[in-house]
């Protein structure tokens, strides 16, 4: 039942990494038939794909401001716009209309994502243990599970506003979630004694964390974008087959997600993400070198359990490597950095699938993904010392009783 206490009170974030789940999983496994409406090369598709990056720092960087003016109210509000935007794919018809819609997409799914973060964050800081995993988790089954639908609907020759109409209601009914309780007996999720005022965090703090941010997110979002691709067309697997490569990812990552609360309090979140990224690598490398579609599927589950508990593991490191004002601008700070490598990852495929091939793109992803360790020894190098810190601290507190 502790699962249930915790979904309880983190219900609301939780609701809009949801509907973020399953508006990203619709995109995904449509995303073979938006390029081919867009008709644009893998290089232009790539380059477009950068404006989702400037939309995502945009409303990175606006977020905490807005939160700490205007309260709780603006993740519900985030939850629309994304339910809204979810109707936007079907109607590319051109380069320019596919930016656009980027654009919107980066902008406000980034909104709902991060405003969802920090309020996890805080509800840690409360009850004391991680609930980053978990909810992640509802991200990756959300994603999994919309992905896997489209994919289906593809098969069977649904029209592709049909399924986004589905999907956009099925985010707005999640709207009502993402509001804040205020039953008469005040819980977790309803203390009066927030300080949505922020306090910059120090840059040098939040860069090893907003690296590995960048990294993850990097390799994520290359294999959710590119992955049906990649089993469509190197692997000509065809009938919209394709999009199972992202639901198989997203479905591990939902899995290891849940597996992650145990795994974190059993290994630790330092050596958690050390095993991880190894996981990470192999199925970057089945990847690129399957040559049918139950390797490709197989290597997609090894990545998504790689990559799966490195995100939220580190929303809780960076949350901790801070003081409790500035855990709000050390998450959105880091995010602002790393969840650009969630739309840089398919411009970056996009480039390599253009001058070499999707095979080598993914070798790359490999190697990146290890480029997490470094970085992850910095974080662990600075939660030591203040840990030290702390006991010396404890230590010239505690008074010295008479002999």
């Amino acid at each position: 039942m502790a699962v249930l206490d915790d979904l309880k009170v983190s219900r609301a974030p939780a609701a809009g990494l949801v509907a973020i789940g399953l508006f990203w999983g619709a995109f995904a496994g449509w995303l073979p038939e938006i390029k081919r409406q867009a008709a644009v090369s893998d290089a232009e598709f790539g380059a477009l794909m950068m404006l989702s990056a400037l939309g995502g720092m945009t409303a990175m960087m606006l977020a905490p401001r807005l939160r700490a003016r205007f309260g709780y109210g603006l993740l519900p509000i985030s939850g629309v716009l994304v339910g809204l935007v979810a109707l936007l794919p079907p109607l590319i018809g051109s380069n320019f209309q596919l930016g656009l819609v980027l654009l919107v997409l980066g902008m406000s799914m980034s909104f709902c994502d991060i405003l969802s973060n920090i309020r996890i964050s805080e509800i840690e800081a409360r009850v004391g243990h991680s609930l980053m995993n978990l909810n992640h988790a509802l991200f990756s089954l959300a994603l999994a599970l919309s992905a896997g639908l489209m994919g289906v609907a593809r098969h069977a020759g649904i029209a592709h506003f049909a399924s986004a109409a589905i999907v956009s209601v099925a985010i707005l009914l999640l709207v009502p979630l993402m509001r804040r309780r205020r039953p008469a007996t005040v819980g977790v999720d309803d203390d009066e004694d927030d300080n949505l005022q922020a306090a910059p965090a120090p840059w040098t703090v939040v860069l090893p964390g907003a690296a590995i941010l960048w990294l993850c997110f990097l390799a994520e979002n290359s294999t959710e974008s590119w992955g049906a691709i990649h089993i469509e067309r190197t692997l000509g697997v065809e009938g919209g087959l394709g999009a199972f490569g992202p639901a198989m990812f997203a479905l591990a990552m939902g899995l290891a997600r849940l597996a992650g609360q145990w795994l974190a309090v059993l290994l630790g979140e330092v050596r958690l993400i050390a095993v991880s990224v190894f996981f990470a690598a192999i199925g970057a490398i089945m990847l690129a070198m399957a040559t049918g579609l139950g390797v490709a599927l197989s290597g997609a589950a090894a990545l998504g359990l790689g990559v799966a508990v490195v995100v939220p593991t580190a929303n809780s490191l960076i949350g901790r490597t801070v003081p409790p004002e500035q855990r709000a601008s050390a998450i959105a700070r880091a995010w602002m950095i790393g969840f650009t490598g969630f739309f840089i990852g398919p411009p970056f495929m996009g480039m390599i699938s253009q001058t070499m091939s999707l095979r080598m793109a993914f070798g790359l992803i490999a190697v990146l993904v290890l480029a997490m360790l470094p970085c992850l020894w910095l974080i662990a190098r600075r939660l030591r010392r203040q840990e030290l810190q702390s006991t010396a601290r404890a230590a010239k507190a505690r008074p010295v009783l008479p002999k």
